[in-house]
């Protein structure tokens, strides 16, 4: 037997990839920890550790090879589990879906909201304190993850139902699906979630803003010193107003929805003469204004784009062109329509009339149809049997409202109760606004099935809630691998190589992922294990983070 042939009989090879520097991060926030701390494992064969099974599902999550959760084993079976996991004794078999059922119930039991806050608050000191993280602005946002299942619901000790999977609407364009609802508020820097909480599947996005803020405020402000929230246009309403106007409130911004009457005021009433160009951004103007719209003092800077102009134009053509098609056929079978007296077909002509948006109806008169009992030509003097009434008239284009709609093309407004524009000047608003695309793009990571998603797959509602969190904590973790980096890189004045061979200093984590492709453990009889397929790129990222990484390659 030749030498490979006997390294080959005798040794084995293990998958490590990228999963070290997950690991090593998870090390480093000292999540298994943090868990173990809270929720102390009771279970009878006492192998699998609550915090010791949530890092083996984030591994899982940020694997790309998402498996669900009763083949989270299987994810595990060519994996250097003692290694990545730090405990000599694992196995891929110790995460069974009976343990790892145990893991989510016992978080559940805690409390899915309440658990993550300890973590993520934990995480947000270490980054503060150790990388310079600043925190300046938080962002809201929800989503619904799509779930192939019956509806289901918790209710809790007095019988009274406090969350549901149900039909609701989907963003997924799913409607068949049953859904669950995610709220996030992501940091504005790193795009780490601070706080996240779950949602029923059905739940109203305006009214959850305004619970979210009323429910978080003091804990945003007093446990990660974020004082400033930026949402979407659904939170503008009266009764989100009233909560953001007491006197522990948050500053905030949001965007006004174009279609609430005072915006269109205030848009139609505008002098464009009176637009100044905003500082920093070339196709922008902008002007402010005060308003006191749900008896709240705010601040509304209303802008004008040259990019936002050219769509609305384009939308507003499709939509005339569409509406007027609608209204053309609405008169086609309002024409047809008999009516049994004069007064009531010029009531009828009158009212539709008046819907219209985009056409009008010309020269509309009121014809007299005669009706007789029996067929052919009546005979010369023969009254009718009965006599109807129909409308006639033509249909023309209309200009009248769209040359309202054209008027407001381009401008949206952005409301804030930072009356101060020296704190944060228009500039600045939209800047903070534009950053809403971080909480997005989390979602996106969220919902991509080669990471997380497909995890969801779980029967109790119980499970399903803390499945979410554990989604969130893949976030989490993410996030902080590449914030790190990133720091890192411009701390020490380094660069990676991006997808198209140029040097830079902000690589996403997903590409530097990826580029761990290929690294494995070989393991021989003696247990002695040695990291194989490990290049320069490696190197250069496992240096940057230090020895808690480099231990995992090694």
């Amino acid at each position: 037997m030749t030498i490979k042939q006997t390294i080959q009989a005798e040794c084995s090879t293990k998958v490590l990839d990228h999963l070290g520097l997950v690991s090593g991060m998870c090390e480093e926030l000292k999540i298994s920890k943090l868990i173990d701390a809270h929720l102390p494992n009771d279970s009878v064969d006492k192998i699998l550790s609550t915090g010791t099974g949530v890092v083996g599902l984030i591994l899982n999550g940020l694997g790309f090879v998402n498996k669900r959760l009763y083949l989270v084993s299987r994810f595990f079976e060519n994996k250097p589990v003692d290694k990545l996991l730090n405990v000599s004794y694992l196995k891929a078999e110790h995460f069974n879906d009976d343990a790892l059922g145990r893991t989510l119930d016992a978080i559940y039991d805690f409390g899915v909201s309440e658990l993550y806050a300890i973590i993520s608050s934990s995480v947000i000191r270490h980054l503060t304190t150790t990388y310079g993280l600043k925190m300046e602005t938080g962002q809201l946002d929800n989503t619904n993850f799509h779930l192939h299942g019956k509806a289901k619901e918790l209710k809790d000790d007095s019988g009274t139902t406090t969350f549901e999977i149900t039909h609701g609407y989907s963003k997924d364009h799913r409607p068949d699906l049953v859904q669950i609802g995610l709220q996030l508020i992501v940091e504005n820097q790193s795009g780490i979630p601070l706080l996240m909480k779950v949602l029923s599947g059905n739940a109203e996005e305006s009214q959850s803003y305004g619970d979210f803020v009323k429910e978080y405020a003091n804990q945003l402000k007093n446990d990660y010193s974020v004082d400033f929230l930026v949402v979407d246009s659904k939170l503008y309403n009266l009764d989100n107003l009233e909560i953001l106007g007491g006197k522990e409130s948050l500053g905030w911004l949001t965007r006004v929805p174009n279609g609430l009457k005072v915006a269109k005021e205030a848009i139609t009433g505008l002098d464009a003469d009176a637009l100044q160009p905003l500082p920093g951004y070339e196709k922008y103007k902008y002007t402010e204004v005060c308003n006191t719209y749900g008896d709240v003092n705010q601040r509304w800077v209303i802008l004008q784009s040259e990019d936002k102009y050219a769509r609305d134009l384009k939308n507003l053509d499709k939509k005339v062109i569409k509406a007027r098609l609608a209204e053309q056929k609405s008169y086609k079978r309002l024409s047809k329509e008999l009516f049994e007296t004069q007064e009531k077909a010029g009531a009828a002509a009158e009212k539709f009339s008046k819907k219209l948006k985009f056409s009008s109806l010309e020269n509309s008169t009121i014809s007299v149809i005669k009706g007789y009992k029996k067929a052919g030509k009546p005979k010369k003097g023969q009254l009718p049997d009965k006599i109807s009434y129909k409308i006639e008239g033509e249909m023309q284009p209309c200009q009248v409202h769209y040359e309202a709609e054209k008027q407001r093309a381009g401008y949206f407004i952005l409301a804030t109760n930072e009356m101060d524009a020296q704190k944060f000047d228009a500039t600045e608003l939209l800047k903070r606004y534009k950053n809403q695309s971080k909480v997005e793009r989390s979602f996106r990571f969220l919902k991509d099935p080669n990471v997380v998603s497909s995890s969801m797959f779980v029967q109790k509602p119980e499970r399903m809630t803390a499945i979410l969190m554990i989604m969130s904590l893949c976030l989490l973790v993410y996030a902080a691998l590449e914030f790190v980096t990133r720091t890192l890189l411009k701390k020490n004045n380094t660069t990676y190589e991006n997808q198209v061979g140029k040097q830079i200093q902000n690589p996403t984590m997903k590409w530097i992922f990826a580029c761990f492709e290929g690294v494995h453990v070989l393991q021989f009889p003696d247990n002695e294990q040695v990291v194989i397929n490990l290049k320069d790129r490696h190197r250069v990222i496992i240096n940057l983070l230090g020895k808690n990484y480099l231990k995992y390659y090694t």
